[in-house]
């Protein structure tokens, strides 16, 4: 077969054989993508669950009582396994687990704060971005002060709040349910203002009250049970009645103050995950919820063993959302994305450095050799830098919009880089056109492959 050599208009017709080749491996490579996405036996490999809070807290304790008799009973085929993504309140987490891939194989465990974060402007989503599979576990907050405090019950606390707004330091993790649990007091008793300061998870609160730099705060039961050893008083619980391990303990309501602030484990999927696997993974939860070691966990966490799911589930959301939407913060004014601005401005005058550059040396070039300027031409290398970071850019923005799977994306993004740097001067004269692009094929495409399944089967990390 004759060989035909890599002169200039053969490269042509190279990079637009290349481009048809591209398109049709992506198409093909989609194509695969939504096949493995198809309902068939589920679970076929271990599925995540994110949990959005440093390991040891409460969150991560809950789930890996659950992990553990879903695992010991058998009731799912392959592992949950459970991987820890702290930062932001849980919105790191949360936001992982809304841009991963709706398969049934990435899942979040977050309790109210999935309701508060978006009030707070911490995020611009709530639950209407995910797949409700569950509530399981629910615990009333408790109102607690230190072991010297002069405060006895809610009352009291309330009253000096009230006579003295922002006098009092209220230790909340901003935008959590200990935070809306001083809103939601505040908010009954007209000019009771706390002054809130951040301190994080219910470790952290507890050392504040012990160290005197703050004068109340909200924990859950079990936080309250941990801690209680150590000095700290309950003035109230903000459950609808009283708890039975705590008969002695008031609620807000027998207190004059109508507030309700529970904690529930709840249970999440992205949106769009297929019903049937929301159903089977329900199923395992409420399983689960049923044994006695869990039950008797839980027992000891003094948290209860209910279990919500479908319509019963929906309506407690709803309830809560209401009660945390009555007394959500004034909505606050976005500062503009400097930082996206500042990125764009750099590249822009970036570009515009590059273009003066040349033209500086096209005229000092024309003036040496006393000749009218010649007309622009641009180096081939700025035009394959050009060409880079466009695709790139391109590239990039796909994948932020998730308009396309990784796989595809990266296949096209390596066969556009490629006929980029394919040059006549650096190509081997007896490679026929049909070899190179097939080489650049086959390399683009086992490339996003191999990168896919580096990154989501051994690093652990979700891809588009």
């Amino acid at each position: 077969m004759a060989r035909i050599p890599l002169d200039h208009r053969t490269h042509r017709v190279l990079r637009s054989c290349l481009l048809v080749a591209g398109t049709l491996l992506a198409a093909a490579l989609t194509g695969c993508e939504r096949r493995l996405a198809e309902p068939q036996d589920f679970p076929r490999r271990p599925i995540k669950l994110i949990v959005p809070f440093a390991a040891g807290g409460g969150s991560d304790t809950f789930g890996r009582i659950i992990q553990s008799a879903i695992e010991e009973n058998q009731l799912l085929p392959e592992p949950l396994v459970i991987i820890n993504v702290p930062g932001a309140g849980g919105t790191i987490g949360s936001r992982r687990v809304k841009n991963a891939r709706p398969d049934g194989y990435t899942l979040l465990l977050l309790h109210d704060g999935i309701l508060t974060a978006r009030h707070c402007g911490s995020v611009s989503y709530g639950p209407e971005v995910f797949a409700a599979i569950a509530g399981t576990g629910n615990a009333g907050q408790v109102i607690a002060v230190g072991a010297s405090s002069r405060h006895h019950d809610l009352t009291s606390l309330m009253n000096a709040a009230a006579r003295d707004p922002d006098s009092i330091l209220f230790s909340a993790n901003i935008g959590a349910p200990s935070h809306f649990a001083g809103l939601m007091l505040q908010a009954e008793r007209p000019g009771a203002s706390f002054r809130y300061t951040q301190n994080g998870g219910g470790a952290k609160r507890f050392a504040a009250l012990q160290g005197g730099h703050a004068d109340v705060t909200a924990f859950s039961i079990a936080e309250f049970v941990q801690f209680q050893s150590s000095g700290i008083r309950a003035l109230g619980l903000l459950g609808p009645v009283r708890h039975p391990e705590f008969p002695e303990l008031a609620t807000a309501r027998e207190q004059g103050f109508d507030v309700i602030s529970e904690n529930m484990q709840f249970w999440w999927a992205p949106a769009g995950t297929p019903p049937e696997r929301i159903e089977q993974i329900a199923d395992a939860l409420t399983a689960a919820m049923k044994t006695n070691q869990v039950r008797d966990k839980l027992a000891e966490m003094k948290i209860s063993d209910v279990v919500l799911r479908g319509e019963p589930l929906e309506k407690d959301l709803q309830q809560r959302q209401r009660r945390i939407a009555a007394v959500a913060p004034a909505a606050t004014a976005r500062l503009p994305d400097f930082t996206t601005f500042a990125i764009l401005l750099v590249v822009m005058t970036g570009f515009v450095a590059l273009i003066q550059s040349f033209r500086r040396r096209r005229d000092s070039a024309s003036r040496i050799q006393n000749v009218a300027p010649v007309s622009p031409h641009i180096s081939p290398r700025l035009k394959q830098l050009s060409v880079i970071s466009f695709v790139t850019i391109v590239y990039v923005a796909l994948m932020q919009m998730e308009r396309i799977g990784f796989v595809p994306a990266t296949a096209l993004y390596s066969m556009s880089i490629g006929t980029t740097l394919v040059s006549p001067s650096i190509i081997d004269k007896r490679i026929t056109m049909a070899k190179a692009v097939a080489s650049l094929v086959l390399v683009a495409g086992t490339m996003s492959v191999v990168i896919h399944y580096l990154f989501t089967q051994i690093l652990v990390v979700d891809l588009p």
